[in-house]
């Protein structure tokens, strides 16, 4: 595997650019429903099309795979995973949580991640080895052996459909992206994370940063996944957990399924639609 250094540089320079634009036009949308029901907006598309452009100028023999437009570009072992606005739903409801994400994963393992959130101006990165950051900004997620009654938890609308909220320690969140709550599990602002549903968009950026931070990936069967396996598991199909190794330890202990969910089965307990 070459260094990363020049591709993080490129990688964390286009995510500044598309954030500037993002938030030049954020406030002239034009809105449409896909098949899923989820928002895409012709911000999304452009985003897209421009940082595929992007890459492909600088590495033509990479793949480019993203949310809103077909696989693209040569047939090198190298995947450049891109959600050009994860959070359209709340782009398009005017909350100042969504983000720009770019991921690359070399011969199966991701190896590079940047988010930008562009309402908090802020740039999260990480490469495989060289740890997470935030604007500069060393980042390393926060352990203990339990969790305080106002930790904030993340949890998917998905998971929060197939697990007892009452299991659930802290203060349950659903910010509506999921690279914004693997970014924050980075800095600490989110303790765990419990993802169902999510694609390889959603989650090839942050996941790196989440494992160079120091958390860990479980599915709520206590199976424990590598970094490569969790990005390479979705959509994600089971509960799946993320967060530094004692608090994961303290979920998989204390969590529990709905009556319900359980009962259909143990495995997937109940249908759900891939978040966009």
């Amino acid at each position: 595997m070459t260094s990363l250094a020049d591709d993080l540089e490129f990688a964390k320079a286009l995510a500044a650019e598309a954030a500037a634009v993002a938030l030049e036009r954020q406030s002239q949308l034009s809105t449409q429903e896909k098949k899923n029901r989820s928002f895409v907006t012709d911000l999304d598309i452009d985003l897209e099309r421009f940082i595929r452009q992007r890459i492909a100028a600088r590495f033509p023999d990479d793949s480019l795979t993203g949310e809103e437009l077909a696989t693209s570009g040569g047939g090198g072992p190298r995947r450049w995973c891109i959600d050009p606005i994860d959070g359209t739903g709340n782009l398009v409801h005017g909350f100042p949580l969504w983000s720009i994400s770019i991921g690359l994963i070399d011969g199966g393992e991701p190896v590079l991640g940047v988010i930008a959130i562009p309402p908090l101006h802020e740039i999260y990165w990480a490469t495989k080895g060289g740890g997470a950051w935030c604007n500069g900004h060393p980042l390393s997620a926060l352990d203990a052996d339990d969790f305080h009654d106002h930790d904030n938890v993340c949890a998917s609308t998905n998971a929060l459909r197939t697990i007892d909220p009452r299991s659930i320690p802290g203060r349950i969140r659903d910010i509506g992206s999921a690279c914004c709550e693997l970014a924050f599990v980075t800095s600490g602002r989110v303790r765990a994370c419990v993802f169902l549903g999510e694609q390889t968009h959603d989650l090839a950026a942050g996941a790196v940063m989440a494992a160079e931070a120091g958390c860990w990936f479980a599915r709520l069967n206590g199976e424990m996944l590598t970094l490569g396996g969790f990005v390479a598991s979705t959509p994600i199909r089971i509960p799946t957990l993320i967060a530094p190794p004692r608090r994961l330890e303290r979920l998989l202990r204390t969590l529990k399924p709905l009556p319900s969910a359980s009962a259909a089965s143990p495995a997937f307990p109940r249908p759900f639609h891939p978040e966009a």
